[in-house]
C-alpha cells in the first residue's frame, strides 16, 4: 500500500519527493489513518489499498484526455476490489460522486466538452457495473443496489444525459447549475427511499450518523 501512496503522491505533485512527503504523513498520522495495529482482521483494512488504488485510476482519468479504455476498466475493477470486503465502502465512494459532480456541473473537471461528457458517461456506466458485480459477487446483498452511491449513480448517468436538454430551456448558468444540482440532490433521496421499500433494505445504521458521530467523537 505504501508503494500506491508513493506513486499517488508523486503523480499529483509531478515529483518523486511528493510521493515521498505522501508517505512520511501517512507514518506520521497512522494513529488516524489506519486501525490494522489494533484489530487487524477488519474489513475496511482489507479495502483500503484498494481504495488508494482507486482514487488514482480517477485521478488519471481526469487529468487526461487519452481515448484509451484500459484506465476504465482498471476503475471498474478497483471499485469491485474496494466494495467487495466492505460493505459500508459504499458511503466513501457516495462522498467521491458527491464531490465530482459538482465540479462536473460548473465545468472544473471538462477539459473539452463533448469529450468530457463521454468520459463522465463511461466512467458513470463502468462504476455502476462494478456495483452490480459486487451484488452479486456478495450473495445478492441489496444494500449496494439500495443504497445512496447507487442512487446517486443512476441520477448522474441521467442528468448527463439530459444536459442538452436542460440548456435548451435558456436559463442563465447559474440557473442551469441550481437545476442540475437540485435534481441530483433531490433524485437521489428520492430513488433510495423507492429501492429500499422495494427491495425491503433498513440501514441500521444512518450515514448522517456516522459523520456526526465522527464530529463530535460519540462512540
Amino acid at each position: 500500500m505504501m508503494g500506491l501512496f508513493f506513486m499517488y503522491g508523486a503523480y499529483l505533485s509531478g515529483t518523486q519527493l511528493g510521493g515521498l512527503i505522501t508517505v512520511l504523513c501517512f507514518f506520521f498520522n497512522h494513529g488516524e489513518a489506519t486501525r490494522v495495529m489494533w484489530t487487524p482482521p477488519l474489513r475496511e483494512s482489507f479495502s483500503y489499498p484498494f481504495l488508494v488504488l482507486q482514487m488514482y485510476i480517477l485521478t488519471l482519468i481526469i487529468r487526461t484526455s487519452s481515448n484509451d479504455r484500459r484506465p476504465f476498466i482498471a476503475l471498474c475493477l478497483s471499485n469491485v476490489a474496494f466494495m467487495l470486503p466492505w460493505q459500508f465502502a459504499q458511503f466513501i465512494l457516495f462522498t467521491q460522486i458527491a464531490s465530482l459532480f459538482p465540479m462536473y456541473v460548473v465545468g472544473y473537471i471538462k477539459p473539452r466538452k463533448f469529450q468530457k461528457i463521454s468520459y463522465l458517461n463511461m466512467v458513470t456506466f463502468l462504476i455502476y457495473i462494478s456495483v452490480t458485480l459486487s451484488f452479486i459477487l456478495m450473495f445478492g446483498n441489496s444494500m449496494y443496489l439500495s443504497s445512496s452511491y447507487s442512487s446517486s449513480l443512476l441520477m448522474t448517468w441521467a442528468i448527463i444525459l439530459k444536459r442538452n436538454e436542460i440548456q435548451k430551456l435558456g436559463v442563465s448558468k447559474l440557473n442551469f447549475w441550481l437545476i442540475q444540482g437540485s435534481a441530483w440532490w433531490c433524485g437521489t433521496i428520492i430513488l433510495k427511499f423507492l429501492t429500499s421499500k422495494i427491495l425491503g433494505v433498513s440501514d441500521h445504521i444512518r450515514l448522517s450518523d456516522l459523520i456526526a458521530a465522527r464530529i463530535l467523537r460519540l462512540h
